[in-house]
């Protein structure tokens, strides 16, 4: 069969949501186009000059290094 009937809009999202489960591992990050060791030794420096707490610091580091969605 060609083409499949078309789904309930319930039926779609469930569809949809199955699918972005079966394949969350293969999602593009988002790049600022800026190296993320560079930018993490910016973070650095923030953080030793006294700018980021140490909280702070480790958070912005983990989305940085895209560590923040595995929490």
């Amino acid at each position: 069969m060609p083409y499949a009937l078309p789904r309930s809009r319930e039926q779609q999202e469930a569809y949809n949501e199955q699918l972005r489960r079966a394949y969350s591992s293969t999602q593009r990050v988002e790049s600022s186009g800026r190296d993320p060791l560079a930018r993490v030794r910016e973070l650095a420096d923030l953080h030793q000059s006294g700018a980021l707490t140490d909280d702070e610091f480790a958070a912005a580091k983990a989305r940085v290094l895209g560590l923040d969605d595995a929490r």
